[in-house]
């Protein structure tokens, strides 16, 4: 691909022939660069080539690597994962790519591995040297598949046999990376600095949208709600929801906050409702963002507050209800349908009102993993609990500012439960009750009070809250725990 005039070049013998443009790669910010190097597996790799994927609601960046031994690899880059991947040969029996669905497993070499991601991209843009022919309409044909960090993807781009990618979850400071893009070099690029907001005049209403360049490609206006996507710099209005009530957020857009001693910026929200019978209320999910570590989010139920990690590496399926993390065990609690009803801000991919998720909760020892499965991929995260108090810290904001968590009444089912047993202990007993037997009172209290002793267990806990459990809340005695500029 060539850097002057965006033609692809194609090398065939001894002669170069060009086989027309290609489009600009589109900013992100990424800190990768051609020329960047690392090491895998003990052989040092250099990035010679991209290739910028983009699906309906979202883009992620391909890496061509090169390494000392003459072999060849991809490194995944999207939404500050990485995932580095070299060919691992076809398979012995491979499914059609049409009947693949998230959570599928598939055996590969004495292992099964999880569909976590199942979707065809448009190649929208490239650099560099690439081992295939791209342009304009190529497509990438591909599933992804996981085994805790471990990766593999069937590509079935070129053929219905796809091609295999084995690999595994990193990090750029796991593949020992250099010669990564300084934050110079990104501001020349792109004319701003990672993180900083800049204003985008919605094409809807003309209001100004606070975006983070390259980060975030994908917007709602906060003032008409107008569904907006990004393009280098052209917005295109994508949806326009009418007939949405206004929302008050506890944060607000661009609020900063200081956490683990990093500084964050609150650059989008969204106020999601359960589905189903008998539903909890509604809760918000603030998108949190830092030009080195990345993405956050923090979550404002009627429980109280969580801070909450993707995870780029599945649990494991321990059988039954059960399944292990970081050496811990997890059991399944609940299982309930999500739907986004507002969004406002700025998101690394398109939300959309309307959006609709299956997710299971599993609760153990650090926190509740959690599971969200569409029609196109499943993502976990981890949840871990801090009051509020401590989130208005962060944020610089007064102590008892935020609001705490409201006691919930018992499940309607124990209520019932303990009445009707209740009513049934009585009647059997009526006779002895109101001949005033004292035995027959006390060994009827004590009967009562265990019955209803789960409904005042329940009512008691529910509104309690763990403050800063685990290991997030370092910065807890940190004297610059307040907001402030980038």
């Amino acid at each position: 691909m060539c850097a002057y005039c965006r033609s692809t070049l194609l090398r065939e013998a001894d002669a170069v022939r060009s086989i027309g443009r290609m489009s600009d790669i589109v900013e992100d910010h990424t800190r990768l660069q051609i020329t960047s190097c690392g090491q895998y597996q003990g052989t040092n790799f250099s990035v010679v080539g991209r290739i910028q994927l983009r699906y309906d609601d979202g883009f992620w960046n391909e890496w061509y690597l090169l390494f000392d031994d003459g072999s060849a690899g991809w490194l995944a880059d999207g939404s500050g994962q990485y995932v580095i991947t070299r060919p691992g040969g076809t398979p012995g029996k491979a499914p059609a790519f049409e009947t693949i669905r998230p959570n599928a497993t598939i055996p590969f070499k004495d292992e099964r591995y999880t569909a976590t991601d199942v979707r065809t991209a448009q190649c929208t843009g490239g650099e560099g040297e690439l081992p295939f022919q791209v342009g304009a309409g190529w497509q990438a044909r591909v599933a992804d598949f996981r085994n805790g960090d471990k990766f593999l993807t069937l590509d079935y781009s070129e053929s219905d046999t796809p091609q295999v990618f084995l690999g595994e979850a990193t990090s750029l400071e796991a593949l020992k990376c250099q010669l990564l893009r300084e934050e110079e070099q990104v501001a020349s690029s792109a004319g701003k600095l990672k993180g900083k907001a800049r204003t985008l005049e919605c094409p809807a209403c003309g209001s100004g949208i606070d975006t983070v360049p390259g980060r975030a490609e994908h917007l709602v206006c906060p003032a008409c709600h107008a569904e907006v996507a990004l393009s280098a710099e052209k917005a295109e209005v994508l949806a326009l929801h009418k007939e949405l009530t206004e929302f008050k957020s506890t944060l607000q857009l661009g609020d900063k906050a200081t956490i683990d001693r990093s500084k964050w910026q609150l650059i989008g929200l969204m106020r999601v409702r359960e589905t189903g019978e008998e539903p909890d209320p509604p809760w918000t999910e603030y998108l949190l963002f830092n030009a080195s570590k990345g993405f956050l989010w923090l979550v404002e139920s009627h429980q109280g507050w969580s801070r909450t990690e993707v995870l780029n590496a599945l649990p494991e399926i321990t059988g039954g209800a059960g399944l292990r993390f970081g050496g811990k065990g997890y059991t399944k609690k609940w299982t309930y349908g999500s739907e986004v009803i507002y969004a406002a801000g700025a998101f690394n991919w398109r939300v959309k009102i309307g959006d609709q998720s299956r997710v299971t909760d599993y609760y153990g020892p650090d926190g509740i993993l959690c599971e969200e499965v569409t029609a196109q991929e499943v993502t976990w995260s981890r949840s871990r609990e801090v009051d509020a108090a401590q989130v208005a810290r962060w944020f610089g904001k007064p102590a008892d500012s935020l609001p705490t968590p409201s006691v919930e009444e018992p499940p309607s089912e124990l209520k019932s439960y303990a009445l009707g047993a209740s009513l049934i202990l009585l009647s059997l007993n009526f006779d002895q009750i109101v001949s005033f037997s004292p035995m027959v009172w006390i060994v009827s209290a004590l009967a009562l009070m265990l019955l209803w002793l789960p409904t005042w267990v329940t009512s008691g806990t529910a509104g309690s809250s763990d403050s800063g459990s685990g290991d997030w809340d370092t910065d807890s005695s940190d004297s610059d725990s307040g907001g402030g500029d980038d």
